[in-house]
């Protein structure tokens, strides 16, 4: 009998070893399909924040994670084979003990599946009281699948050698098969989800109201855009052209005011004409199904209403901003959103993205081209019926990158000055910004701009091939500003400063006055009882509706001259950090909850640097501006679902919710002309919001279930 040669042994070896490799990745293949079905499974019916509506994710999940799964433990069981092989280990009680390693990291990567586990939190679970529960979940998830696969490899796997016999087919061949399906399956699936537009009707629900005879509506968000960096403002960059020009075409507000300073509870007093105390919604809170949105009563009035949005967390349907729209695409949709929020776009493809291509910037971002393509979409199937389109883009929040050839149009934003801003190195503490470094912030953002402005003028262009342009009212304004310093923040939510309050508004359309600027301040939560007045006449009183500013023999009230804005930025502490403020066309009064007054007469002092609430000079104007500030909430509908903003009025010993609640009450008889904040909403709201579920204090209680009167 001939013995085997040396050669022959060596092939007969390298044989084993491939096969055993292969059998590695099949089934490293196999258990990433499973892994990411269960991924698919819990980011598909479980809301990545608790307090959401619903979950931020689209069906392309189901083909999206088992293919990330399939790829990435496929190499890894790989690489396990390639050790096992190359360290020939016949004995299936040692490769029993890779193949329990490979799937106790499957076990960490189920366990990750449903974390928020991104760099935005990473700062938080690294904290010792998170940090210590946190690993021994994921060593228990391990340890527990590391010594059951053990356990059952040794009893049944050892026995038979079916799996780690490289001369056996089964259960490869048919294992490989059906991963072989699998990844069709989800390739097909991947590529058919693009076309998804084609194959369905973008006119969504008909309202079931006939069809209405007003004018189009379209309400255009620009997010974070502050009023003194657009040119039609007197900004010395001639950083919006288009806007410019279509300010001189309608009626641009030259003091007007956000109901807040970041994205959720403005969006929200948009849409509902309600004061953030009123509606209730912020950080913890979505927005209440009991109140009407705009969208909601237009479709009612036989209005076809789509929104398309480019805000990648508060603009999102899971907050409830897609109550009353036919259509409303998110970001939700995007393919890129959906493979960010995969353990693998969170730990591996955005970390890579925030440091390496976009210092800071998000994978999921989509810009105003993407935004302006999905309308000329829906504007190309859309019915004969009027229509409310709403349009918010994202592309002058932080951190300001424009793209080419608009990144270098004012000059180019730093690396460094972003560091600081984002670490608050350069703002709040001892080394602030330099004077390079606020020169190449400012650069930035206002090169954002210049990029909005211009997939602006392309969103008219499209409008004008509309059929529909002629009778289409258009408005133009954003959620909030943004800060570069000015009182020590970035950003925007941290305060109530002119800066993140002052913002663009402008309404051009048939019957609307040409170049008229009005200098009273106006706030962006009456665009709700404007539009409704626009699109049915005497459908509301008249002193509701920004209109009345334009009308002949308008003459201004006390009231015609003031915009509350409210902040709530610590909504889950043991004492929120509530701020209120009141603008008018000369002052700003504000007031948060640790009782510091602060007073600025702002055409004077842009910058608001100049504190007069403590001036011996000016406590009478003081006074007053408060007790008109108290007026105006008291004057404001309940019930007040969110009474935690009003804190700020509160002084030690005295509570103004308490004195509101038992003692002073609301006057029976108005001014004429005189308004109520809400009244427009209380025509159409039907039922009180869910309460919270976390207590409240005995007078909020009261406060929170007084009806509308």
């Amino acid at each position: 009998m001939r013995k085997p040669t040396a050669s022959g042994a060596g092939k007969r070896d390298a044989k084993v070893g491939c096969g055993l490799s292969a059998r590695f990745a099949l089934a490293g293949a196999a258990v990433g399909v499973l892994t990411g079905v269960w991924e698919a499974t819990l980011l598909y019916s479980t809301p990545r924040d608790p307090t959401m509506l619903q979950p931020d994710i689209s069906y392309v999940i189901w083909f999206l994670a088992p293919l990330l799964g399939l790829a990435v433990f496929g190499f890894l069981g790989t690489a396990l084979g390639l050790v096992a092989a190359r360290a020939k280990y016949p004995n299936a009680r040692r490769s029993a003990v890779l193949a329990a390693a490979g799937l106790g990291m499957a076990a960490l990567y189920v366990a990750a599946a449903p974390d928020l586990l991104t760099v935005a939190h990473l700062r938080d679970l690294l904290a010792p009281q998170r940090l210590t529960g946190y690993l021994a979940y994921l060593l228990l998830c391990y340890v527990v699948v590391f010594a059951a696969v053990v356990l059952a490899i040794r009893k049944w796997w050892s026995r038979t050698g079916c799996f780690f016999d490289a001369e056996k087919s089964w259960p490869m061949v048919p294992l490989g098969k059906l991963l072989l399906v699998a990844m069709v399956v989800g390739l097909l699936g991947l590529a058919s989800y693009p076309a998804r537009h084609f194959f369905s009707s973008f006119s969504g629900k008909q309202s079931p109201s006939p069809p209405a005879r007003g004018p189009n509506i379209v309400l255009i968000i620009l997010d974070a855009v502050r009023a003194d960096h657009l040119s039609a403002y007197g900004y010395a960059r001639p950083t919006t052209p288009n806007l410019d020009r279509l300010a001189v075409q309608g009626v641009l507000f030259e003091n007007a005011v956000a109901p807040s300073s970041w994205s959720l509870p403005s969006l929200i007093s948009i849409f509902t004409g309600l004061l953030p105390h009123q509606h209730g919604s912020n950080m913890y809170v979505p927005q209440g199904t009991a109140i009407r949105t705009l969208a909601e009563v237009l479709s009612s009035w036989g209005y076809e209403t789509a929104g398309f949005t480019a805000n990648l967390y508060y603009g999102q349907s899971s907050w409830g901003m897609d109550q009353g729209f036919q259509v409303y695409e998110d970001d939700s949709l995007s393919l890129r959103h959906n493979l960010a929020r995969t353990v693998v776009g969170r730990t591996l493809i955005q970390p890579l993205y925030g440091y390496c291509i976009q210092l800071y910037d998000v994978f999921d971002r989509r810009n105003a081209r993407e935004i302006n393509r999905d309308v000329g979409r829906w504007l190309q199937r859309r019915s004969t019926q009027p229509f409310f389109l709403f349009v918010h883009y994202f592309d002058t929040h932080d951190p300001y990158y424009a793209p080419p050839p608009y990144d270098t149009r004012f000059g180019r934003i730093s690396e460094a000055a972003l560091r600081r801003m984002y670490s608050n190195e350069g703002l709040e503490g001892r080394r602030r910004l330099t004077d390079e470094e606020h020169v190449s912030l400012i650069a930035g953002y206002d090169n954002c701009l210049a990029f909005l402005d211009d997939q602006v003028g392309r969103l008219f262009q499209l409008l004008l091939r509309s059929s529909a342009w002629s009778n289409t009212i258009i408005i133009i304004t954003s959620d909030h500003g943004d800060a570069f310093g000015e009182h020590a923040s970035s950003r925007h939510g941290a305060n109530l400063y002119r800066e993140v309050l002052h913002v663009p508004l402008i309404i051009f359309g048939p019957g609307i006055p040409a170049g008229l600027r009005i200098p009273y301040a106006a706030s962006l939560r009456q665009i709700f009882p404007t539009v409704l007045d626009l699109v049915r006449s005497g459908s509301i009183p008249p002193h509701y509706s920004l209109r009345r500013y334009w009308m002949p023999g308008f003459r201004p009230e006390p009231w015609d001259d003031e915009a509350v804005s409210e902040l709530l930025s610590d909504c889950e502490g043991p004492e929120p950090e509530a701020i209120i403020s009141l603008m008018t066309s000369e002052w700003h009064y504000l007031q948060d909850a640790r009782g510091r007054t602060e007073v600025y007469h702002w055409p004077t002092d842009p910058q608001e640097k100049v504190n007069l609430g403590e001036s011996p000079r000016h406590l009478d104007a003081v006074a007053a501006l408060r007790k008109r500030l108290e007026e105006r909430v008291m004057l404001s509908l309940r019930p007040w679902r969110r009474p935690e903003y009003l804190f700020a009025f509160d002084r030690p010993g005295h509570s103004f919710l308490r004195e509101i609640a038992f003692g002073r009450a609301l006057p029976p008889d108005l001014p004429p002309g005189q308004r109520r904040v809400g009244t427009t909403q209380a025509q159409f709201a039907t039922a009180l919001s869910s309460t919270p579920k976390r207590p409240r204090r005995a007078e909020e209680d009261l406060l929170k279930n007084l009806p509308y009167r």
